[in-house]
């Protein structure tokens, strides 16, 4: 399978996400339209299910309900705020959001009871961080031996990468507690992109 030849977007992100928003008012309903659902710009159909699929097989989920392929990947250009605007391109990262309460809480009572035992980690204080924002990300639990699910997660999205089925990207994945969360999230940048349509000379970098 061959992955999609990605080349430069044929309109303005910018002009083309504002045409996004001066269609719709409620930033809930981009997200839902736009993120979680439709097309995927750097895969192809065939790959944008296979790549869920093999995921959800993985994690024993749902590719329908539980995998969403968000960022650049999805959209051909960002809308976080620090990377705003940025077109998809050979360095970018295909990023997974993956919803699962179980999976979240497992995760969280294994990092719970690694920093019990009295065990410490460079990233503890922004994984803590990313908690209280109801998303994990992997690369801020602990690295160790000891701690199982951070190796096992590493070695299949880097199986997935050294696969070349999805292109030369590299596959990042992060899980969510829920779809409140994850939505809340992505509704925060289309909000930071309207009010900086609205207000040009405004930062909303943040």
């Amino acid at each position: 399978m061959e992955f999609n030849d990605v080349g430069e977007l044929t309109e303005d992100p910018r002009k083309k996400f504002e045409g996004f928003l001066l269609q719709e008012p409620l930033d809930e309903r981009i997200v839902n339209s736009r993120i979680f659902h439709g097309g995927c710009y750097a895969l192809s159909e065939e790959q944008h299910f296979s790549l869920k699929e093999q995921i959800a097989d993985q994690f024993s989920l749902s590719a329908h309900q539980d995998i969403f392929l968000v960022g650049s990947a999805k959209l051909g250009y960002s809308i976080a705020p620090r990377k705003r605007y940025r077109p998809f391109g050979d360095t970018s990262d295909i990023d997974i959001a993956i919803v699962s309460h179980t999976l979240y809480q497992h995760v969280w009572h294994e990092a719970h009871t690694y920093a019990d035992s009295g065990a410490d980690w460079p990233r503890k204080e922004k994984f803590q961080e990313y908690v209280s924002w109801g998303w994990i990300r992997p690369d801020m639990l602990p690295r160790s031996h000891t701690f199982s699910f951070s190796k096992d997660w590493r070695d299949f999205f880097r199986e997935l990468h050294r696969s070349r089925v999805f292109g030369p990207y590299k596959i990042a994945g992060a899980l969510y507690h829920d779809m409140h969360f994850l939505t809340q999230y992505q509704r925060r940048a289309v909000a930071a992109c309207r009010e900086n349509m609205e207000n040009p000379g405004a930062d909303f970098s943040d």
